[in-house]
């Protein structure tokens, strides 16, 4: 039987070689400063610890005294207590639900447009991030972050969806809670048109 140590390398090794086909995108120390809205104080006595627990699955190195932070871990850099006198960032919300919608048919930019607008009026405590974008047949679908939970936000969508695409054999609903806000807003900000 294996040791937990050669189970954990060989763990990290997959990981490793699976994150290398994903979207290849890094940051420094310096940018997190920015895109958290954390100080650089913070995040320098954060850092340790990530980087013991992400450097061996290749998602943050150091290169000549700097540290290198794979956009799939910006979730690891996280205050333990919020500061109250500092606005969160896109990426520091507290976002909880990603939606996502296609429809069979192939609506233009204006239609997906004009369903998310009707759906912001129908929900309009919630804070969005919005991306429209087309899928391998070159259909266009949509991607929604959302501050509220999805049991809350679904059952809108659903029922917008039903009144203007008639019923759900001419649409797809995915809204489920957000399990990383960092890949989550960097996937919507690269797709945004």
């Amino acid at each position: 039987m294996e040791n937990k140590k050669e189970i954990k390398r060989k763990y990290d090794d997959l990981i490793k070689r699976i994150n290398q086909n994903k979207y290849n995108k890094w940051y420094c120390l310096k940018d997190l400063v920015t895109i958290k809205n954390i100080s650089y104080k913070s995040l320098k006595n954060m850092v340790g610890r990530v980087y013991e627990m992400y450097e061996s699955q290749g998602m943050i190195k150091k290169e000549k005294g700097r540290y290198q932070i794979h956009y799939s871990i910006l979730d690891a850099f996280k205050l333990k207590q919020p500061r109250k006198n500092k606005l969160p960032t896109i990426y520091s919300h507290n976002w909880k639900s990603n939606i996502v919608w296609t429809t069979k048919d192939y609506y233009d930019r204006d239609y997906h447009q004009f369903l998310i607008n009707h759906f912001k009026v129908l929900t309009p405590d919630v804070n969005y991030l919005e991306a429209i974008e087309y899928d391998d047949n070159n259909r266009l679908h949509v991607h929604l972050l959302a501050d509220v939970e999805p049991e809350i936000l679904k059952p809108v969508v659903v029922s917008l969806l039903q009144t203007f695409l008639d019923d759900d054999r001419n649409y797809r609903v995915y809204c489920e809670s957000v399990a990383n806000v960092g890949c989550s807003v960097d996937y919507l900000l690269k797709n945004q048109q």
